[in-house]
Formats: C-alpha cells, sequence, structure tokens
C-alpha cells in the first residue's frame, strides 16, 4: 500500500501505518444492525401489546419516519467507520506520529522523534486481543505529548519491536542525519 503525508520531512519514509484492528468495527456493526431491525420489531411489539401508533400517521408520514431513521443509522454507521479509517499511528524512520480523528470536524496530531523515545510497552488484554492477536502499544517519550498510545493494532508485539529498533538506529545516527 503506498502511503504519503505532505507532513513528511525530506528523507522521510513511513515504515508502519497502523490502525485499529478490523476485528474493533464488530460492535458498532451490531449495534448498526440491531438498529436497521427496529422498525420491522417495533409495530410487531406495539401490536402485541394492543397499542397502535401508528393509526396517527398516514402512510406517507410513516414512511417519510422509516426513511429518516435509516438516514440517521447510515449517519451513525458511516461516521463509525470514517473514524476507525482515519484514526492512524504512523512509524517513520525519524518520527512517531498519532493522527486521531474525534469527528468528521475535529482532527489531532502528535508528533515524537525517535530519539525521545523512551519505553515501549505492548499490552494485549482480553478474550478477543488474545484470539485476534490486537492490543495497545504504549510508548513513552520526552516529548511533548509525554506519552502515545496505539489503540488495538494488530500484533503489539512486533510493533512495540520494530519502534524500539528504529529508536535505537535513530540514536545511532550523527544529529542531523537521516538514513
Amino acid at each position: 500500500m503506498m502511503v504519503s503525508l505532505t507532513s513528511l520531512e525530506k528523507g522521510e519514509r513511513i515504515i508502519l501505518l497502523l490502525r485499529a484492528h478490523p476485528i474493533t468495527l464488530i460492535p458498532q456493526a451490531v449495534v448498526t444492525l440491531f438498529f436497521i431491525f427496529i422498525p420491522t420489531i417495533v409495530p410487531s411489539v406495539l401490536s402485541l401489546l394492543d397499542i397502535n401508533i401508528f393509526d396517527s400517521f398516514t402512510p406517507r408520514q410513516i414512511l417519510l419516519i422509516v426513511i429518516f431513521w435509516y438516514l440517521v443509522i447510515f449517519g451513525f454507521a458511516f461516521l463509525r467507520f470514517v473514524i476507525w479509517y482515519f484514526n492512524i499511528y504512523l512509524l517513520t524512520n525519524e518520527r512517531i506520529i498519532d493522527i486521531d480523528f474525534r469527528g468528521i470536524l475535529h482532527k489531532e496530531t502528535a508528533y515524537a522523534h525517535l530519539n525521545q523515545v523512551q519505553d515501549v510497552n505492548p499490552k494485549i488484554i482480553g478474550f478477543f486481543g488474545t484470539i485476534f492477536h490486537f492490543g495497545n502499544v504504549y510508548i513513552q517519550t520526552a516529548a511533548e505529548s509525554p506519552e502515545f498510545e496505539f489503540h488495538a493494532v494488530e500484533k503489539p508485539n512486533e510493533v512495540a519491536h520494530e519502534i524500539l529498533s528504529q529508536a535505537n538506529k535513530e540514536q545511532a545516527e550523527k544529529p542531523g542525519e537521516i538514513a
């Protein structure tokens, strides 16, 4: 996969591009599926309880309500996917870059040079993390952002090893040298 960023420095290249494991989308998919079937379940439940609120609406109003409902559901699912897709963590030969989207119009970016990396800790927690081999990677730095957290990335042990490997290479370089 070819990726480039305009914020990369001259000679800087991407080593790892990471995002949360796709399995982390399953809870949002389950919620979305639940809400998709609500318009078919609610009338059945209400008719069992002898409640008929649909007599007060015309068929056209019911259609508009259902269309609005599905637009909201689509918007929710789309927003969850976009946030998952664009929350990325980059390891370059010079820096660690954490790009977080908190919403469609809210983006936070944090950088740390590899020579500022002090400690890297991978953690795999829980049943799904163990089975699907994903977890968090915690990176302690001497930068302005003292800690970076890569959430739910695949193979966190390998990611931590690669970060430490690149940090060691960076610390072995002469100041200002780009390898």
